[in-house]
């Protein structure tokens, strides 16, 4: 029994000890951030085709949108097409600008801005929105 308890003893130090508690900095820390007034506008729910450099884009590749604030999550693609793009505006700004840009990748790493952008509008409900997008390149790996 003490060698167990010794044990949990040992593995919640190691675990304790090894977390980083550093928070990585979000679009909402910028300085220039001046979040929406009351409750956040409904999302609109982007798919469609995708190409790359003129042929359909191969499957496991990511797309992800962006405002100047908001950002959807990535999205995984089927092949020659994508799914499930989501995002509303989350600041003053997005709405000023609104323009939401599209890119294939990764936003640490090298990503491939698309052709086409949406002109943000608002909308009542979720809203599903076909939009096919053309990418010059695949992103460097």
């Amino acid at each position: 029994m003490t060698v167990l308890l010794a044990a949990i003893a040992m593995l919640s130090f190691a675990i304790i000890a090894c977390t980083n508690n550093d928070v990585e900095p979000t679009p909402y820390d910028r300085e220039d951030f001046t979040p929406l007034d009351g409750p956040p506008p409904f999302p609109i729910i982007f798919n469609g085709k995708f190409t790359v450099d003129g042929k359909p884009g191969p499957v496991n590749q990511t797309i992800y949108a962006e405002f100047i604030h908001g950002g959807s999550s990535p999205s995984r693609t089927f092949k020659g097409e994508y799914v499930q793009v989501i995002l509303g505006p989350v600041s003053a700004a997005d709405i000023e600008h609104g323009i939401i840009t599209f890119y294939l990748g990764s936003r640490d790493g090298d990503h491939v801005k698309a052709e086409e952008t949406w002109v943000w509008d608002q909308v009542n409900l979720p809203t599903n929105q076909s939009l096919d997008l053309t990418f010059s390149r695949l992103p460097e790996s």
